[in-house]
């Protein structure tokens, strides 16, 4: 499917994940995503998007949920990037989608991210999930929301390191604020952050 640019904004980075239990309505979703760009991990996916084209999108995966069981969250990331742990130290290892390697000079104070992990031993998710659940607010599984300095961030990382494995993913995208993360759902936890708004299909 393609979608056409109607806004006037030019194409940025926008993230996309879902948690849906029911496996029809999940391939749905899954479809339309597959068609925008492909996925970070299972549930979570990377576009390069106008505000138009994010609406389009964004009505047709609303059409195949269920609200009262599913979740769905968006999120801009600040300048389109994607932060990894890598040799040590703190990285962007992807700008607006596209891969780089670069040390990561984000503001020391306080700061708002999204933590996304993809990792297939039982043991290691359980270790991480701990370590990261610890610190931060669930957004939906596998996607949490923190708020807190850089160096606090580089030390979570730190430590969930110690627990990955060749083709595990730990990675987090910084925001702008709180309000560049969107989500819908009834089961959205209490303390994410107040000023984060809810959309929902109309």
């Amino acid at each position: 499917m393609m979608y056409t640019i109607t806004g006037t904004r030019p194409s940025r980075l926008v993230v996309l994940s879902y948690d849906i239990s029911c496996p029809r309505r999940s391939r749905r979703v899954r479809r339309v995503l597959d068609a925008v760009h492909h996925a970070k991990q299972y549930s979570v996916f990377e576009a390069l998007l106008s505000d138009g084209e994010f609406r389009s999108v964004l009505a047709e995966i609303s059409a195949c949920c269920d609200f009262s069981k599913d979740l769905l969250a968006t999120w801009w990331p600040l300048d389109g990037l994607r932060l990894g742990w890598q040799n040590g130290q703190l990285t962007v290892i992807a700008h607006a989608g596209q891969q780089c390697r670069e040390t990561a000079t984000l503001r020391p104070n306080i700061g708002n991210f999204i933590i996304c992990y993809d990792i297939s031993d039982t043991a290691a998710l359980r270790a991480v999930a701990s370590e990261v659940a610890a610190e931060t607010a669930m957004v939906q599984r596998s996607v949490y929301w923190l708020r807190a300095p850089k160096a606090q961030l580089s030390a979570l990382f730190e430590r969930c390191a110690s627990h990955l494995t060749e083709g595990d993913c730990l990675w987090a995208y910084p925001l702008a604020s709180c309000q560049a993360l969107s989500r819908a759902g009834t089961q959205v936890s209490s303390i994410l952050p107040i000023a984060t708004h809810r959309w929902r299909s109309s």
